[in-house]
């Protein structure tokens, strides 16, 4: 759990730093958002209705016991005492109190509910009947007035807003925790039908992420939203031209370095019937048949890279004793330059097609020989890996290569200036696409005690 919220973590700082956004993420936060604006709006909208009903309510029963105490009160006499009604016992916390005033004529308050002011809520009410918002010892209340007209006695009856607005409260409180359920519902099924109709995207991406130079066919539309078809449709033609490039490229190369081939090994034959004919061949006649063998090399090199041709389909793989395919290599070239060649196989075997691994091998010797130092030293190891992996590694202690030319290494043509040494560029680019074809990961390291270049290759287990 741990491992896969680092990754998320890690995930979110790279997408941060590159802008990138995640289109789930908004559909839900903007259904999310849009959906609890409009549960927000309607909740408003039901309160304010339910305070106006229940308002009206209210005010319906101070109507209503205003008239009952009216009645109650025309057998008051005149010079009757103030009196006040019994308390009443609490009950139910939703029951709203009424409290009422019997008020003479003369403004004295004759008869008051419990805790009811003892000044009247209203004086010089203007008509028989009728109710007012009025401000009594600092608390606002709802009041409703009704006179009778032979006797002049008024009922005055009221209700704290404050506890009206309570009673609301108290009401709002019960329907909170339903409410907060239902959006929290509403945020899983939002996030449920999103995740699902957003399925088609991730499908569509793990099938383009399986593509490679071996596999270009198009990607498949049927059954897909029609919001996706205008993209698909585009990156199949794009895969339908990379998939040209590539067969014109590859026939290209096959078909140049074929052709050059015959021409190249005649040129190489009469330039040695001349050298056999003058007794002290020219310095400009070998020279010439230098630059045929560098020919003759590129055009080998060319050829292999053709038969490397990813779209062939990954080699056969079989277990190859490193011991005895180090011993194989030729040394010669590095004997001639002073160059001690050391190989050490600590790991038995590794599955690889024996041919083309000694292959990639034979040029990172002949590299390691060519430009390093005269008189230094090439080592060769093989390792085991953690997990049954094997790593191969071919290093010298030569002027090695700056960061910036290891960084184009293994790219086609690319040489480093400056080295004095002849070649055609394509030593590393036959040793990546031999390793591309193994699923081996190529790196590009220091070499012996600091110096020189060391070429990793690392095979999977």
């Amino acid at each position: 759990m741990m491992h896969r919220w680092r990754h998320w973590r890690a995930r979110r700082s790279v997408d941060r730093a590159a802008g990138n956004y995640s289109l789930r993420r908004r559909l839900l936060v903007s259904v999310l958002g849009a959906s609890v604006t409009v549960w927000l709006v309607s909740l408003a909208i039901v309160v304010g209705v339910a305070w106006r009903e229940s308002s009206e309510v209210f005010d319906d029963a101070l109507e209503e016991s205003a008239r009952l105490a009216l009645v109650l009160g025309t057998g008051l006499q005149a010079g009757a005492a103030p009196q006040r009604a019994a308390r009443e016992p609490d009950g139910d916390p939703l029951k709203l109190k009424i409290y009422y005033q019997l008020v003479a004529p003369d403004g004295r308050v004759l008869q008051r509910a419990d805790d009811a002011p003892r000044e009247p809520f209203v004086r010089d009410f203007s008509h028989r009947k009728g109710h007012a918002n009025v401000r009594v010892d600092g608390a606002y209340w709802r009041v409703y007035v009704q006179r009778d007209p032979a006797s002049g006695l008024q009922a005055q009856v009221g209700q704290p807003w404050d506890e009206r607005a309570e009673l609301l409260e108290e009401m709002a409180e019960k329907l909170a925790w339903p409410a907060l359920g239902l959006l929290l519902l509403l945020g899983g099924f939002c996030w449920f039908v999103i995740r699902r109709l957003l399925a088609p995207l991730e499908r569509t991406a793990a099938g383009i992420a399986a593509k490679s130079p071996q596999h270009l066919t198009p990607v498949a539309s049927a059954g897909q939203p029609r919001e996706l078809q205008p993209i698909l449709g585009a990156l199949n033609a794009l895969l339908a031209r990379l998939s040209d490039a590539l067969q014109t490229e590859r026939r290209f190369t096959a078909d140049a370095a074929h052709e050059l081939r015959t021409p190249l090994a005649a040129l190489r034959m009469r330039l040695q019937l001349i050298e056999r004919q003058q007794a002290a061949p020219a310095p400009d006649l070998r020279a010439l048949r230098d630059d045929v063998d560098r020919c003759t090399a590129l055009v080998e090199s060319l050829l292999a890279l053709a038969r490397l041709d990813p779209q062939r389909g990954a080699p056969a793989l079989e277990p190859v004793d490193l011991a005895w395919l180090f011993s194989s290599l030729d040394t010669t070239a590095a004997h001639a330059r002073g160059i001690a060649v050391q190989c050490e196989a600590q790991a038995a075997r590794v599955m690889a097609q024996p041919a083309l691994l000694a292959s990639a091998l034979r040029n990172l010797l002949d590299n390691a020989v060519r430009y390093g130092a005269p008189g230094g030293q090439v080592r060769i190891t093989a390792t085991p890996l953690p997990g049954g992996g094997v790593r191969i590694a071919v290093q010298d202690d030569g002027p090695g290569v700056t960061p910036a030319d290891r960084a184009r290494l293994g790219e086609r043509f690319f040489r480093v200036l400056g080295t004095g040494q002849t070649g055609n560029g394509l030593g590393l680019s036959i040793v990546a696409r031999i390793a591309a074809l193994h699923g081996a990961a190529l790196r590009f390291e220091q070499g012996l005690d600091g110096r020189g270049l060391g070429v990793v290759l690392e095979f999977a287990g």
